[in-house]
């Protein structure tokens, strides 16, 4: 995906959505959207919009960290096998004798 600006807002349904912030006017269908119940609301009292707005933070973070730990292994994965590579080069051929 190319790079995009994310907004977080509340629609005039209730819904809070995490969209591109070029898709006003409904262009394009939202990445997240969270709807609440009537008991939720009323459990959070009518906090929906805070609510959902901390529900799709947490979730961005926890992408990026997904994201940040995956880049993190591969790195590890191939400075591993980089350095294995190396160890082998430097290995003399198996039944040569050294003088």
């Amino acid at each position: 995906m190319p790079d995009a600006i994310l907004e977080i807002v509340e629609l005039e349904s209730g819904e809070v959505v995490l969209r591109r912030t070029d898709s006003s006017a409904g262009s394009s269908e939202p990445f997240v959207a969270i709807k609440f119940s009537q008991e939720a609301k009323e459990l959070v009292n009518g906090n929906t919009a805070h609510l959902g707005r901390l529900m799709i933070s947490m979730g961005l973070q926890m992408v990026a960290k997904m994201h940040k730990d995956a880049m993190e292994a591969a790195i590890k994965e191939s400075e591993s096998s980089s350095d294995e590579s190396l160890a082998e080069e430097d290995m003399p051929p198996p039944n040569s004798r050294l003088h």
